[in-house]
C-alpha cells in the first residue's frame, strides 16, 4: 500500500516578514484561502487516506499543525526535535512505516509546494509506484518552462517506460548560461524533490550510506512504547548529520528512476514565485491587500496590515505585516535569508524573527 510523508520541517525564511520561526512559510496563506500544507494534503488524499498519512515537522510548531484542519491520526504526526534537514526526516518517516506496514511504498511530498494540475499529478504517482515496486528508488523531474537557477536538475538516460527514464546524473543549481544549456538539449529536468519507494528498499540504502543513523532510529522505533521516547530521539538527531536526502542517499545509489512529469509546478522558494502564482496587472505588478500604486511598475506589493503607498518605484518587492517591513530589489530576494540572520544575531532584533 502507499503511504504519503510530508516534509513540513522547512523554515521559509525567503518569505520574512511574513513567515517566522514559529510560523513558517508552510503555514501561511501565501497564494488562497489554504495554507500549503493543507493543499499537499488535499493534493494527495484521492489516494492516500489519513491513517496512512504523515507530517514530519520540528517539535515546535507541533501545535501548530494540530490546529489545521488535517485529520490524520495523532500518533502520524513525526515531530523532530530539531531541523537536521530532509534525510534524518525521510528516515525517521520510513523507519516508523516500516513497522507498521513491511511492505510499505511511500511518496515524500515537500509541504510547501503549489501543483496546479492535481490529475496528472497523480498519473504520475501511479506510475511511480508501479516503478517503486519494481524496486526502482523514483524521483520525479520537472519538464522545465525557463532557464531557472534556484533549482537543482536531473539528467535524464535511456527511457524504461512511458515518461520513465534512467537517472544519469544529479547535477547542482546552474549557472544562467548552464540552464540555457540544459534547455536546449531537453534531457534535463527541475529536480522537484518528490520521491517514491519501497520502505525497505529505502532503509536498505539507509543501512548502508548513513549506518549509525540507520542503526539507532530502527531501535528507537522497536522501543515505540517506552517512556523516555522523547529524550532517545533528541539524543539521536543530536549525533546525526545535517544533510539533505539528495546528498545522503538520491546522489549514491543505483538504479534510480526519473518520471518525466509535465504538470505546473512551483517550490514558492521566494515572494518572486508570487508573480507566476498570482499574475500580473498591465504594469506589471502583483498585489495583495490594501494598496495605492503610482508610476510603479514590475513590482510586487503585499500588505497583511495597512495600507502601502509607493510612488515611481520600479523592480521592487515590498511586504508589510503588523510589526516589520520588507524592501528589496527583485533580483537581490535571495538575501533576505541573510536579514534573518542578522536579525537572529541582534539580541533586541530577535523577536522580529
Amino acid at each position: 500500500m502507499l503511504y504519503a510523508v510530508i516534509l513540513a520541517g522547512g523554515k521559509g525564511e525567503r518569505f520574512w516578514p511574513k513567515s517566522r520561526k514559529s510560523y513558517p512559510k508552510q503555514l501561511l496563506n501565501i497564494v488562497d484561502g489554504e495554507t500549503m500544507i493543507e493543499r499537499t494534503i488535499e493534493r494527495i488524499s484521492p489516494i492516500v487516506p489519513p491513517e496512512r498519512l504523515f507530517i514530519v515537522g520540528n517539535k515546535e510548531i507541533e501545535n501548530e499543525f494540530r490546529n489545521l484542519n488535517i485529520r490524520i491520526p495523532a500518533e502520524n504526526y513525526l515531530c523532530e526535535p530539531e531541523g537536521k534537514n530532509t534525510a534524518p526526516a525521510v528516515g525517521f518517516a520510513a523507519f516508523t512505516i516500516q513497522r507498521v506496514d513491511k511492505d510499505a511504498v511511500m511518496i515524500v511530498l515537500p509541504a510547501d509546494h503549489i501543483i496546479k494540475d492535481v490529475s496528472s499529478f497523480l498519473n504520475c504517482v501511479e506510475k511511480a509506484t508501479e516503478f517503486a515496486e519494481k524496486n526502482y528508488v523514483v524521483t520525479f523531474g520537472i519538464v522545465p518552462t525557463r532557464p531557472e537557477t534556484g533549482y537543482g536538475y536531473i539528467e535524464s538516460g535511456s527511457e524504461i517506460g512511458k515518461d520513465v527514464c534512467m537517472v544519469r546524473k544529479f547535477k547542482e543549481k546552474p549557472t544562467h548560461k548552464q540552464a540555457n544549456d540544459f534547455i536546449r538539449k531537453k534531457r534535463f529536468l527541475w529536480n522537484c524533490g518528490i520521491f517514491v519507494w519501497r520502505v525497505d528498499r529505502i532503509i536498505q540504502e539507509f543501512h548502508k550510506f548513513q549506518p549509525e543513523f540507520a542503526k539507532n532510529m530502527e531501535a528507537y522505533v522497536e522501543k515505540n512504547k517506552e517512556k523516555r521516547k522523547e529524550q532517545n530521539l533528541k539524543r539521536i538527531y543530536g549525533k546525526t548529520e545535517s544533510i539533505s536526502i539528495d546528498y545522503a542517499i538520491m546522489e549514491k545509489v543505483s538504479n534510480v528512476a526519473v518520471i518525466r512529469s509535465s504538470f505546473r509546478w512551483d517550490d514558492v522558494g521566494s515572494w518572486n514565485a508570487l508573480e507566476r502564482l498570482k499574475g500580473k496587472d498591465r504594469e506589471g505588478n502583483t498585489t495583495t491587500g490594501d494598496t495605492i500604486l503610482m508610476d510603479t511598475k514590475n513590482s510586487i506589493v503585499i500588505s497583511n496590515d495597512g495600507l502601502i503607498a509607493a510612488v515611481g518605484v520600479s523592480d521592487f518587492v515590498i511586504v508589510h505585516t503588523k510589526d516589520a517591513t520588507l524592501v528589496i530589489p527583485k533580483g537581490r530576494t535571495q538575501e533576505v535569508k541573510e536579514i534573518v540572520r542578522r536579525l537572529r544575531k541582534r539580541k533586541g532584533l530577535k523577536k522580529y524573527t
